[in-house]
This record gives C-alpha cells, sequence and structure tokens, in this order.
C-alpha cells in the first residue's frame, strides 16, 4: 500500500493525538485541564470519523459531520481558553488577582478586537445567495459560523497567549508553567492558520484561471499549505507531550520532598502529615 504525504501526516497527527491522551490520563493532568483533555479527545475523534467517512457519505452529509464537528472544537476552544485563563489570573496562591473589572475590561477588549478583526476579513456572503435553496440554508449557516469561528478562535487564542506570556509571571504562572506551554503551542498553531487563511484568500481574489495546468498548480498549492498547517500541527502535539509529561517546577520540588520524607507507619490518614503530600493529594495546589 502507497501512502502519500497527506496520509502520512494524517497518521502522525493522530498517533500524537493519541499519545498525548496517554500522558493526560498517565499524568494525572485531566482533572486540572478537563477542557483541554476534552478538546483533544473530540478533536482525536474528528480526525478518525473524518478519514473513515470520506467517500463513504453523501456531500451533504459529510459536511454536515466536519463542519459540526469543527463548530464544536471552536466552542471547546474558547473553553480551553477561559481555562487557562482562570488559572493564571485567578490563582489564590499567587501575589496578585484579577478583579472583577479587570476581568470585564481584558474581556471586552479581546472579543471586541477579534470580532472586529473577523468582520473586515470578509468575505461575507450575501443573504440572497444564502437563501437561494431554502433547504440547504441550515448546513449554509453551520458552514459559515464554524469557518468565521475558527477565524475569531486563532485571533482570540493569540490575543491570550499574549496576555498570557506578558503578565502572566506577575500573577505565578512562570514561562515553564503547563498553562503557559498550552497556550504557546494553540497560538503557535492559530498564527500558522491564520497565515494559511489569508494566503488561499489572497490568491483567490486574485486568481485568473487561463488553463488546465494553471487549476492543477493551484490546487497543489492550496493542497501544499494545508500539509504545511498539518505539519506545525504535529510540531505542537508533540511540544504538549514532552511538557505534559514532565512536571512544573513547583510540582517537582513538592514530590521530592515527599519522597525523601520518612515513612510513617499507621493509619494511612498520617500519610497527610508528610512534608509536600499536600501537593501530591491535590493537583491543583501547583497551580
Amino acid at each position: 500500500m502507497h501512502w502519500n504525504t497527506e496520509q502520512i501526516l494524517w497518521a502522525l497527527v493522530l498517533a500524537a493525538h493519541l499519545v498525548l491522551l496517554i500522558v493526560l490520563l498517565g499524568r494525572d493532568r485531566v482533572s486540572r485541564f478537563p477542557w483541554f483533555s476534552a478538546a483533544t479527545a473530540l478533536s482525536t475523534v474528528h480526525l478518525i470519523a473524518d478519514h473513515l467517512l470520506h467517500g463513504k457519505l453523501t456531500s451533504l452529509a459529510f459536511y454536515w459531520q466536519t463542519y459540526t464537528a469543527v463548530l464544536l472544537e471552536t466552542i471547546l476552544g474558547l473553553l480551553v481558553l477561559i481555562e487557562l485563563v482562570r488559572h493564571v489570573f485567578s490563582n489564590r496562591k499567587a501575589p496578585l488577582v484579577l478583579n472583577s473589572k479587570g476581568w470585564l475590561g481584558w474581556t471586552l477588549v479581546t472579543v471586541g478586537v477579534a470580532l472586529g478583526a473577523v468582520w473586515l476579513w470578509g468575505p461575507w456572503p450575501a443573504w440572497k445567495a444564502l437563501s437561494a435553496e431554502p433547504k440547504q440554508l441550515p448546513l449554509l449557516l453551520v458552514v459559515l459560523t464554524a469557518m468565521k469561528g475558527q477565524l475569531f478562535l486563532s485571533i482570540v487564542t493569540v490575543e491570550i497567549a499574549l496576555l498570557l506570556r506578558i503578565f502572566g509571571k506577575r500573577f505565578g504562572s512562570g514561562w515553564r508553567s503547563h498553562d503557559q506551554q498550552i497556550a504557546l503551542g494553540l497560538s503557535t498553531y492559530a498564527l500558522g492558520f491564520v497565515a494559511v487563511q489569508a494566503t488561499t484568500d489572497i490568491i483567490k481574489r486574485n486568481l485568473h484561471l487561463t488553463s488546465r495546468a494553471q487549476y492543477e498548480h493551484i490546487v497543489r498549492l492550496f493542497t501544499n499549505l494545508d500539509n504545511g498547517r498539518f505539519a506545525l500541527w504535529l510540531l505542537v502535539l508533540l511540544w504538549w507531550i514532552v511538557w505534559l509529561w514532565r512536571n512544573e517546577p513547583g510540582d517537582a520540588t513538592a514530590a521530592g520532598a515527599a519522597i525523601e520524607a520518612p515513612v510513617l507507619a499507621g493509619p494511612p490518614s498520617q500519610a497527610a502529615q508528610i512534608p509536600g503530600s499536600s501537593s501530591l493529594d491535590n493537583p491543583e495546589s501547583g497551580n
């Protein structure tokens, strides 16, 4: 069986997803990052579904399946960002905590900038064109919402990653923290997604095909751009696997203290008296 570049990338990305899920479960990261774990699981299912159902469903059914999954991934992506921001800016053990006015102000700024960018990005189809075939209108609305939602999520991700990088250390979240590493991976892929989207949009707006050879060249170009985006996603997944396998600096110190402590005889409840054991029993204490 001969595999092309797209199939090889798909297999590698799927394998990386599965390894990342194993790391999240095996290193007990799910309790701390439930939305990130859910988003990873949904992305894995989406990869498998697209591969298995491609060519086996009608075009309309396949579009419904694909873009509904994209829309769900966008919603989970927003919840992941909220999860990371809450970890960093609402850490009760940090020197600073973002108050309600700060939350409201930064939310309005980031969401407003992202919405403005999506609105100006275009193109937006006319309602007359969308409603030309009423039976297909629900699918067209789902496709449009999913595509614009992906763009909105990418822009918001870059904004939030910058805020975490600039202010995270003041709120007790250093560069080596899991929150920062997840945000770095998300923003890296988001920048790649925006770059590919911008490139394809520019090409489409200035495209004037005059021959079959030009058409095939453009198709290959778009395929290579999409492969590059997929390869970037693979690198991000590998980055997360490495960093989420490792303990954060505070967790490593607590684990070392627990290992070096003397073993006490007695009922299991006395284990809570061992120095450092509280941080092991409660993963949230490392936030």
